[in-house]
């Protein structure tokens, strides 16, 4: 078997590194492909083969996957006669990764040939899910997975969920993301009700993750508050990205979500003030700054 990979950021460094080693077990090809050729270093010293060209990859690939920042850069690789749907081979699947628009998939896949199989897939676990090879992976998916995808898959995730049809992945994705950021919020606020009210958040940090407010969000995120690190393992831009997406698809699923576009206008407001690169809890800094009061310790 032949597997391609496009796309060597925070993210895909992690699942790669974990398909190389699977590959490498298994007697298959491995290419990589970014156009920030020193991002394949790494994956390339320990094994993998180099692509030059989107072309030059999906030619060689029975299997390919993507991660990707945006479904802009997803639909560019994709259509053209350079483009994966013109080249990858007869009977090849492609799983992509990314976190993307729904309804520019959906046209991706109308345009799709029919000896090719696309599946939306994109994996929640972060950074440390990927390298660890811990990640879910969400699957919109017509036809079950053989059985040799669900062991290539395996190298790199611990779960996998087949949410529905394709796009189903993409939507339950959302889904969370968008609870993820509405509490990201939370915890700010709630914090600044101890922080002004003269508790000692350390204290009160525990408090939340062992009551009823316990969650992934406030486990993991209001320590990287609380020590002011805010998190570099994600761009606040890239969680803008991710709030217009969900914004996008409540309009697209003609849904009411006053609750999203609050979020989302946060999120614009605070890159505005801190920039795209910023730590992605620096939304939390727009409440410490409107309140005059740090939240560190």
């Amino acid at each position: 078997m032949r597997i391609g990979f496009i796309g060597l950021g925070n993210m895909g460094q992690g699942m790669a590194a974990n398909l190389l080693a699977y590959c490498k077990a298994h007697g298959f090809e491995f290419r990589v492909f970014d156009i920030n050729k020193s991002a394949m270093q790494p994956i390339v010293t320990g094994g993998a083969m180099a692509a030059r060209t989107i072309a030059g990859i999906a030619e060689q690939s029975d299997v390919i996957f993507t991660s990707l920042p945006s479904s802009k850069q997803v639909s560019e690789i994709a259509f053209g006669p350079m483009g994966l749907l013109a080249k990858l081979p007869q009977g090849a699947t492609w799983f992509e990764t990314s976190t993307s628009d729904l309804s520019k998939w959906r046209k991706l896949l109308d345009s799709a040939p029919e000896h090719l199989t696309l599946i939306d897939a994109p994996v929640t676990g972060g950074t440390e899910g990927a390298a660890a090879g811990t990640l879910t992976m969400l699957l919109g998916l017509n036809a079950p997975l053989t059985e040799a995808q669900s062991s290539l898959l395996q190298s790199f995730t611990k779960k996998q969920v087949v949410m529905g049809p394709p796009g189903a992945g993409y939507i339950a994705k959302l889904s969370q993301l968008h609870l993820n950021y509405l509490v990201a919020q939370g915890i700010g606020e709630a914090l600044m009700l101890g922080a002004k009210g003269g508790l000692d958040l350390t204290v009160l940090s525990d408090v939340l993750s062992h009551s009823c407010a316990q969650s992934y969000v406030v486990d993991n995120y209001i320590p990287k508050v609380l020590d002011g690190s805010y998190d570099n393992s994600f761009a606040l831009g890239l969680a803008r990205k991710d709030m217009r997406l969900v914004k996008q698809l409540g309009d697209h699923l003609e849904i009411d979500m006053p609750l999203a576009h609050k979020v989302t206008e946060s999120y614009e407001t605070a890159v505005d003030h801190y920039g795209h690169d910023a730590p992605h809890l620096s939304v939390v800094r727009l409440i410490e700054d409107k309140s005059g009061k740090n939240l560190q310790p």
